[in-house]
């Protein structure tokens, strides 16, 4: 009977599934199709009803919204409002009834926060899904220790204790317990104390040595000047005694000053290594710190500290300096000694294929250069582009479109996927963050084919950023229509006509920053498709005679490529039309660019971009160059991109 029943329940259950897959079909393809224009109309109203804390108007919207995939939204909206009112069956109810909207663990995150602002352990722990933020953990185990269930969780606070950054107030309960009842606690406070030193948390360490006798806290302070003053405390240290804690404090103080002055460290570092016994680790910590330091710091004496480094203990940063420092010195053989040592991780990159065969070329060995040139050739990246340069070869860029092959239904995906359905309705009512959760919630249920199916979809909607998010997720490569839109083509157009910029540039920098997002917001606050700070839009809104911008102005599409655009102009300017310096200045400023100016003598612009110091900048301007190289071919013109990197001067005006 038990096995009949369950074939009933699953024959029910398929039944169902197929009704519900009918009804979203015929509701996206007959009559109801154009009703979602007029539901979002509906939703719209609501919103602004909830919003001005009209009720009936609210509650009389919603109930004519009842088929509309968004409604829970809505529902979600107005039980928020009341959150930290409401009781506990009701919010258990509401997010069980809820669990498969994105929107889901964001509410149950600030239910958590009431519970524990109520101090209603019990409950907190009945809702607490063991997600790992450490605020929810310290929680956790606050209510624990609240309700008795504190076996075994000394260990579990001390985890999260051995951290070198602070941690959140809700971890003080916990925290006060483990010191409590932890057998060796000194031995745990110096743990962390050592740690908040490597971590350069140095206020850290001294908090916490308030915890210890007079004489440590004040060893801990002796750490912390050195930490602060490692030129100045290093004589001091050198004369101390030849302790385990001493030279602690001397390989700290070295770390610290080496990363200001790397020669300077050297010099204590030669003498104090005659004087005290430091062990094999701290020697080898050292010996990397310093030359990579001097590396970092341009000196001469870099490339010979890095090549002292045995082979066993040199980072993969250690190689890459060194690379990077016979680049610089154009020493061809030095370089292909240095990338046939590094771990074929490395050597195997694209770049450091591209710099043998430059390498192999400068020293003569032409055919072999030739080889490896006409390989990379092949690629459709800024390597692969730079390397058919050298060989004179058409750039390999074969359009093919990612659903080709595939059989595309924008109907039945949506009907499959309510994700995506109703990713596609967040996106029309500009709730973009909740439309991106819905979607990549979605996408995680697709094959490879529906993936590559639903990045079309999404650009089909001009929902660009989200299209080349997915398309990303696949293998395919070729659809550089989809990989590479040209939206704004009027605005951009327009605005680099009277600037005579290059299109092509300017879509490439809009692409690297912002994969054509117009509400694009970064960390740090840039804001919009050409990602502008605010103080620079402002800065060139002023020179432009224009009233200052406030962030819905930097937002809106014209104006973020006039400012965006503009400012483009402004550092070209800067740097004689030279592209790679003012792609460069446009990421890290323009200071920056003059301070890695060639010392003596002009330098072939693949070579300058290569020896950038910033990570960030040196993968910004290899992108932005690239792209342009593919939105050419859109454009219908052929631009070697080399033609885009004139020689690097020693100095602009």
């Amino acid at each position: 009977m038990v096995g009949v029943n369950r074939y009933k329940d699953h024959a029910r259950d398929i039944f169902r599934y197929l009704i519900s897959l009918y009804l979203v079909l015929f509701s996206l393809n007959g009559l109801a199709a154009n009703n979602f224009e007029h539901q979002r109309e509906l939703f719209q109203q609501a919103e602004q009803a909830l919003a001005a804390a009209n009720q009936l108007q609210f509650s009389q919207l919603l109930d004519r919204l009842q088929d509309y995939p968004l409604r829970a939204y809505l529902e979600h909206d107005a039980f928020k409002q009341g959150l930290s009112q409401a009781d506990v069956d009701e919010v258990e109810e509401f997010l069980r009834s809820h669990e498969e909207f994105p929107f889901h663990y964001h509410l149950l995150s600030q239910w958590l926060n009431i519970l524990a602002k109520r101090e209603d352990w019990t409950n907190y722990l009945k809702f607490y899904d063991g997600r790992s933020a450490t605020r929810y953990k310290c929680l956790a185990l606050t209510a624990r220790l609240n309700t008795g269930q504190d076996e075994g969780i000394n260990p579990e606070i001390k985890s999260i204790w051995l951290s070198g950054y602070s941690q959140p107030d809700a971890c003080d309960i916990p925290f006060a317990h483990f010191l409590e009842t932890y057998q060796s606690v000194t031995e745990v406070i110096w743990l962390r104390i050592e740690k908040a030193f490597e971590a350069r948390r140095p206020s850290l360490a001294r908090y916490l040595s308030q915890k210890l006798d007079a004489k440590d806290q004040a060893i801990v302070n002796q750490w912390y000047q050195a930490h602060k003053h490692p030129a100045q405390r290093l004589p001091q240290l050198a004369k101390a005694k030849d302790d385990m804690m001493n030279r602690k404090m001397i390989i700290h103080a070295l770390d610290r000053l080496a990363r200001r002055d790397s020669l300077a460290a050297l010099d204590h570092w030669q003498q104090l290594q005659q004087d005290f016994k430091f062990n094999q680790q701290q020697k080898q910590r050292i010996d990397k710190r310093v030359a990579l330091s001097a590396a970092l710091q341009h000196k001469a004496e870099a490339k010979q500290l890095l090549e002292q480094l045995p082979d066993e203990i040199k980072s993969d940063n250690a190689h890459l300096w060194l690379a990077r420092i016979h680049l610089r010195d154009e020493d061809w053989i030095g370089l292909i000694r240095t990338i046939s040592h590094m771990p074929d991780r490395l050597s195997e990159e694209a770049e450091w294929v591209y710099w043998l065969a430059r390498a192999y070329q400068e020293a003569g060995k032409t055919q072999t250069a030739t080889d490896i040139f006409r390989d990379l050739s092949t690629r459709s990246t800024y390597y692969g582009f730079l390397a058919a340069d050298r060989l004179g070869l058409d750039y390999q860029i074969n359009k093919q479109q990612v659903t080709a092959n595939i059989e595309h239904d924008e109907a039945q995906l949506l009907a499959s996927n309510i994700n995506l359905l109703r990713a596609r309705e967040l996106f029309l009512l500009d709730r973009r963050l909740e439309a991106r959760r819905e979607w990549f919630q979605g996408i995680r249920k697709l094959n490879t084919d529906q993936i590559k199916q639903a990045a079309a979809m999404a650009s089909s909607w001009k929902w660009h950023d989200s299209a080349i998010k997915t398309v990303a997720k696949t293998s395919h490569r070729s659809d550089y229509d989809l990989r590479f839109p040209m939206p704004y083509r009027q605005q951009v157009m327009g605005h680099i006509e009277t600037k005579d910029l290059d299109p092509s540039i300017i879509y490439g920098v809009m692409r690297r920053e912002s994969l054509f997002d117009p509400l694009a917001k970064s960390r740090v606050g840039a804001l919009g498709l050409m990602q502008l700070m605010p103080y620079t839009a402002r800065s060139v809104a002023k020179s432009l005679g224009l009233k200052k911008p406030a962030q819905a102005d930097i937002l809106q599409v014209d104006n973020n490529i006039k400012l965006g655009t503009s400012y483009y102009r402004k550092v070209l300017n800067q740097f004689g039309d030279n592209i790679p310096l003012a792609t460069a200045a446009y990421n890290a400023g323009p200071k920056n660019v003059r301070r890695w100016l060639p010392k003596d003598s002009t330098m072939s612009a693949d070579l300058w971009v290569e020896t950038v110091p910033f990570k960030e900048t040196r993968n910004y301007v290899q992108a932005v160059l690239a792209y342009a190289t593919i939105f050419d071919k859109h454009l219908g013109q052929q631009i070697l991109i080399s033609s885009r990197m004139p020689d690097i001067e020693t100095a602009y005006d």
